[in-house]
């Protein structure tokens, strides 16, 4: 048998008032649910709680009263649980642990975090770059709160909020030839020397992208960093493929480039937040909040490179 946290507070009552009829008043039930109760505590524990004399009311025994001891910390204890969890869900406090896989990221994450730090002094964030099933793994086993991700196959176990979609570009430098034109062509891309971004699901579309093209493209260097590839660029090895753009800054080197529309492809990601489903607390709520405000306004839309 086990004794429920209703009952165990309507034997307190009980002991408390010394009184079954006056514990029903104080717990606003009936006189019948607190003789219940302290019925079924004796039958739990196995021992006289309380001596019952007719029209006096009841009265703890030795046991009653340290078995009410007990009963009064753990009610104790419990109140206090659910009063933290009640200010871990709607506090905007404590950590905020985000995963993300966008190589993007640091240019916007920084300034959300900076912005919910001004107003809620009492927020701190840890961030962890990692691929893409490095931070679906991490949601799923609690490590994150929150991730940011390239969303493919959907995963049952993870709800999502797509924040933008990034259509593909070309990258090249300012002064080469495809840099005096508005957009580029799949062939125009192929013919050129390559270097390409070899990161997990990147290089398999990017290389989808440049069959369309014709031909086997010429690829002069690899690397898994986005920032690396700019510099690549920046530097006249070759031009590249990627999906997100940093804000408008010169290159490691120093050296600007030049991000420019296919034209004639549809190939692109979609950058999706991912959190466990159901109800959030209020900093995750916020956190999902700002990130869809932020990337559906002039600023967020500078992240990517389309058409006009």
């Amino acid at each position: 048998m086990t004794l429920s946290i209703r009952a165990m507070r309507y034997v307190q009552a009980a002991l408390k008032h010394c009184s079954i009829t006056g514990a029903a008043q104080a717990t606003n039930v009936t006189p019948s649910a607190i003789a219940a109760a302290l019925d079924q505590a004796e039958a739990v524990f196995g021992m006289a709680l309380v001596t019952r004399a007719r029209a006096k009311g009841v009265f703890p025994t030795a046991a009653g009263r340290d078995v009410g001891r007990h009963i009064d910390d753990l009610l104790e204890r419990y109140d206090t649980l659910l009063t933290s969890i009640s200010d871990l869900q709607s506090n905007l406090s404590g950590n905020l642990s985000i995963g993300y896989n966008a190589p993007i990221a640091p240019a916007f994450l920084p300034m959300l975090a900076a912005q919910m730090q001004q107003s809620n002094p009492g927020v701190t964030f840890t961030l962890t770059e990692g691929d893409n099933n490095f931070v679906q793994t991490g949601l799923v086993d609690g490590q994150f709160d929150v991730i940011l991700f390239v969303e493919e196959l959907p995963n049952p176990q993870i709800a999502t909020q797509p924040i933008f979609h990034a259509p593909t570009y070309c990258l090249c430098p300012t002064d080469h030839a495809l840099a005096q034109q508005n957009t580029v062509s799949v062939p125009q891309i192929v013919a050129e020397p390559l270097i390409l971004l070899d990161r997990p699901a990147a290089r398999g579309y990017y290389l989808e992208l440049l069959e369309q093209g014709g031909g086997a493209p010429r690829v002069v260097a690899t690397t898994n960093s986005t920032e690396m590839v700019r510099s690549l660029v920046a530097s006249k090895i070759g031009i590249s493929l990627l999906n997100m753009k940093p804000r408008d800054v010169p290159t490691y080197t120093g050296n600007d480039v030049r991000c420019l529309p296919i034209r004639d492809s549809n190939s692109g990601v979609t950058l999706s937040l991912g959190f466990a489903p159901g109800p959030k607390r209020k900093l995750v709520q916020t956190f999902v909040e700002s990130c869809v405000v932020f990337c559906d306004g002039p600023s967020g839309a500078n992240l990517t490179v389309s058409i006009a």
